[in-house]
């Protein structure tokens, strides 16, 4: 029997795979959505962690446009000709061909974060507001605790922190651990029983979580009461859905004056504080 030379059996098998299958010569296609611009469009750019779309227009004009191609935002860079979008989401490099310049854009969304009824440690006028959305099951979360005492004692006067619920469902205690706490907020004890369940996340249940309160200190009878208040219930879901609508998909997550940020650690939130301190200063 005659072999095949391996170099002639490669091409073979190499046009065999280009070659469409009966299975795969259909294509169908249809147009989800359209949208018409005042100029044409030269470059676009995706956002797969919350699918925006950026698009950049002849006259430099960059649009950007939600999951349902509604215009959100929209800016101007004289000149610009190329964009391009970084896979974190959050900056946009833009470049120019008259000029031979890139420009690094800084991309923040700026949410507007009602504090309402919620915890607040630092003083209620502090130029810089961390808001903060926590589990308390959560290990990231625990481990935040002396990150964030941190910040308040390097930053005492300008920084103050906002403590919002966002129970996950993977964990079973926390929203009844939510629940607690904000029991505990209505005896002036809130931050006793954060430090006190955060201390203890893996090990909660509704039996430590009652031990917790009276080892804090709280009317016991009170406490049992409220823990049955629908209202309180209503108060964790509305953190929930808040969380929701700004994009908050785990905990913990973290909000500078309304500016998602991904730091952890306290060099790297104490920089961001700078930053808006500094900006703050200018404005």
């Amino acid at each position: 029997m005659k072999k095949i030379p391996a170099f002639v059996a490669a091409m073979t098998m190499m046009a065999t795979a280009l070659i469409p299958s009966a299975w795969a010569q259909k294509l169908e296609w249809s147009v989800l959505a359209s949208k018409e611009f005042t100029s044409a469009p030269v470059d676009i750019a995706f956002s797969a962690s919350d699918g925006q779309i950026i698009v950049l227009l002849e006259n430099g004009e960059i649009q950007i446009l939600g999951p349902n191609i509604q215009m959100q935002n929209r800016f101007t860079v004289p000149g610009a000709t190329t964009l391009t979008l970084t896979p974190d989401g959050q900056r946009l490099l833009v470049g120019n061909q008259q000029t031979n310049q890139l420009q690094i854009i800084e991309l923040a969304h700026v949410y507007t974060l009602p504090v309402g009824s919620s915890p607040v440690k630092g003083p209620r006028n502090a130029p810089v507001t961390l808001t903060v959305f926590d589990d308390f099951q959560c290990p990231y979360c625990a481990r935040l605790v002396p990150v964030l005492k941190d910040i308040l004692d390097t930053y005492p006067e300008q920084v103050r922190i906002v403590f919002k619920h966002f129970p996950l469902r993977m964990h079973k205690f926390a929203k009844a651990a939510a629940i607690a706490s904000i029991a505990a907020r209505e005896q002036g004890k809130f931050w006793e029983m954060h430090d006190q369940l955060f201390a203890n996340y893996n090990n909660l249940d509704e039996q430590l979580i009652k031990s917790l309160a009276e080892k804090i200190g709280l009317n016991m009878e009170r406490f049992e009461e409220d823990i049955k208040n629908p209202t309180f219930d209503e108060e964790v879901n509305a953190d929930l859905e808040l969380g929701q609508q700004v994009g908050v998909r785990g905990t913990p997550s973290l909000f500078l004056n309304g500016k998602p940020i991904k730091e952890r650690n306290s060099g790297s939130l104490r920089l961001q504080i700078d930053r808006e301190l500094a900006k703050l200063k200018r404005q």
